[in-house]
């Protein structure tokens, strides 16, 4: 998974104006010492110079302060600002997730439901508070798992722009108006009617077999989206199985989990194929 980056400067900046963040130690902390020296000062000295002291013990405890976090140095605060980011982030890829489900085709929608509810479970082991042996070594595989269900929420909304482009064509139309010219140019002439019969010919032609091509693209959609859902059911069965075996000592101190990998990088070059991508992908496993 990819690492959350470190809050740049200006968000740790703004951190400084809000309250649940640094507002009442920025702003608060600093006057409530300018208070105490101005009291006590005021006390020693006179009221006018008491004043003048809180002010500036003030103004210079919340500039340092402010410093302090912007620069990064407010270790805590940058761990809450990332925690934020992930937890955002997480929220919009929830709404993603939802939309995608609701826009999907009604012919792919049980089956992307299904994809990414198994994925959100093997998601969801990775990130629980139990982790062991097999969970850290399989820890490389999440990128390639999130490239799946990411592959299945693009093939299902290029099913649905298909859907629209088939419907918006009649396919037996077109082969009827193939056959009609084809017959009329066969009985015409030689001359300018008979070639512009021929042009109306080749561009029916050519018509018909993009909405075919259309059809077939669909066809093999649906084998990527069965790739993919019984792929990650694979993995999640066989890493509850080799973690069982772990908890049960049958498994070795270092589970095998090559073959399952090498399974799961699989199943992507296999739907680049099925699509038509025969270009390898550049992979990078942590193992």
């Amino acid at each position: 998974m990819t690492a959350t980056p470190i809050p740049p400067w200006p968000e740790r900046l703004k951190a400084c104006f809000r309250f649940r963040h640094r507002l009442v130690q920025v702003f608060g902390a600093p006057a409530a010492v300018g208070a105490i020296a101005a009291v006590g000062t005021a006390a020693a000295l006179e009221p006018t110079v008491g004043l003048s002291m809180g002010v500036l013990t003030y103004v210079a405890g919340a500039a340092l302060y402010a410093w302090f976090v912007t620069a990064g140095y407010d270790r805590r605060l940058v761990e809450q600002l990332m925690q934020e980011s992930r937890e955002a982030a997480g929220r919009r890829d929830l709404a993603d997730l939802q939309v995608a489900v609701v826009e999907a085709d009604p012919a792919t929608r049980a089956q992307l439901e299904r994809i990414l509810s198994t994925y959100a479970n093997i998601e969801w082991v990775f990130t629980d508070s139990i982790t062991d042996t097999v969970e850290d070594i399989l820890q490389g595989s999440r990128g390639d798992l999130r490239e799946l269900r990411d592959r299945a929420i693009a093939m299902t909304k290029l099913y649905a722009r298909l859907r629209i482009l088939i419907e918006g064509s009649d396919g037996r139309w077109l082969e009827s108006e193939l056959g009609r010219l084809t017959r009329e140019a066969e009985r015409t002439e030689p001359g300018p009617l008979r070639d512009a019969l021929l042009q109306a010919k080749d561009s029916t032609e050519r018509t018909l077999g993009q909405w075919r091509a259309a059809i077939d693209k669909q066809r093999q959609i649906a084998s990527v989206l069965t790739v993919i859902e019984t792929n990650l059911q694979e993995f999640k069965l066989a890493m509850e199985l080799r973690k069982a075996d772990a908890a049960l000592g049958a498994g070795s101190v270092n589970p095998d989990v090559t073959e399952l990998q090498s399974r799961l990088v699989a199943a992507g070059d296999a739907c680049d194929e099925l699509i038509g991508r025969t270009k390898p992908r550049a992979r990078t496993r942590a193992r």
